[in-house]
């Protein structure tokens, strides 16, 4: 149409309030401009502000994000990718982490695999074994840049609250935990390794457990939230950080810097992960796939929960 005429349909439509149908868009188009999000938990504040990145950049490509938990349940989860297939989304963002074992990789492939084969777009901004496009995160050599700083104040008797075994994001953190014991030849004790299930009770109640039967001179989490819950139990336990102890988190929420003692921590970019992946998946919907996987780094934040080994 001439310039003269969409300048007045578009003066009508502002007049009006007209609001495009979007099931009428895609059948002409054969894309429904949405994108399905699995996280973990949408009230957690490290899946939020991953999904803030996504929902920036998609929404300034007109895509909408439907988000979705899958609370760490298989069942749920295959339930939420299933529900977002018939939903005839464009592409799907796997921010969760994937879980440990065979079961998982072949109870996704079956609705990705037939998604993708329709002509669906599947990436990941975390570990998972399902072969989709990831945004790049070194999880492995973030916790060991952390121990890395806790070796360097003196400390050697390194506890390590874990997150749920099941998930591959705790596998790799634990894995770059111990590996960086190893090449500053400290032995790894098991006794001083507790779950905390990713949460700050979880974390009040491992912190409880492991002082119980053993005095650290530094406390690494897997998470700030459960960083936040041994504060908690250190407070009311008349331990000291960080003069008694040390304690350190991963991830650098926003209430990492606002702590009852400010948390260092190994900052991810959260929002950044969440902006890569959704231009991740829309360059391949738009049959642009990158020379290189985007990535992003990790950068270590001191603050005042960590200090040298007192005397």
């Amino acid at each position: 149409m001439s310039e003269a005429t969409r300048k007045l349909v578009l003066e009508a439509a502002e007049e009006l309030g007209f609001e495009p149908n979007r099931l009428a868009r895609a059948l002409a188009t054969a894309r429904s401009q949405t994108i399905g999000v699995v996280v973990h938990d949408v009230s957690d504040p490290y899946f939020a502000e991953i999904v803030r990145g996504l929902e920036d950049v998609a929404g300034a490509s007109q895509y909408a994000l439907f988000v979705s938990s899958s609370d760490r349940e298989l069942d749920k989860e295959v339930a939420v990718l299933r529900a977002f297939v018939a939903s005839q989304v464009d592409a799907i963002v796997l921010v969760a982490s994937g879980m440990v074992g065979p079961e998982y990789l072949s109870a996704v492939s079956e609705v990705l695999g037939r998604f993708e084969s329709l002509g669906g777009v599947v990436v990941s901004t975390s570990e998972t074994s399902y072969p989709a496009p990831r945004v790049v995160f070194d999880n492995a050599g973030a916790t060991r840049t952390m121990v890395e700083h806790l070796v360097e104040l003196g400390h050697r008797q390194i506890a390590y609250l874990d997150g749920p075994e099941e998930l591959q994001v705790c596998e790799r953190r634990l894995a770059g935990f111990k590996a960086a014991l190893d090449t500053h030849g400290i032995p790894f004790d098991p006794k001083l390794v507790e779950p905390g299930g990713f949460s700050i009770e979880g974390g009040a109640r491992a912190c409880a457990r492991l002082i119980e039967k053993a005095r650290p001179t530094a406390i690494l989490a897997a998470n700030d939230l459960m960083a936040i819950g041994a504060l908690e139990t250190l407070g009311e336990r008349g331990i000291r950080v960080p003069e008694d102890v040390s304690v350190a988190g991963f991830d650098d929420i926003e209430f990492a810097a606002h702590a009852a003692v400010p948390l260092t921590t190994v900052r991810v970019p959260l929002a950044e992960l969440g902006r890569l992946g959704a231009r991740l998946a829309l360059d391949l919907l738009e049959g642009r796939p990158p020379a290189t996987l985007p990535s992003a780094e990790s950068e270590l934040v001191v603050r005042k929960s960590t200090a040298r080994v007192s005397a």
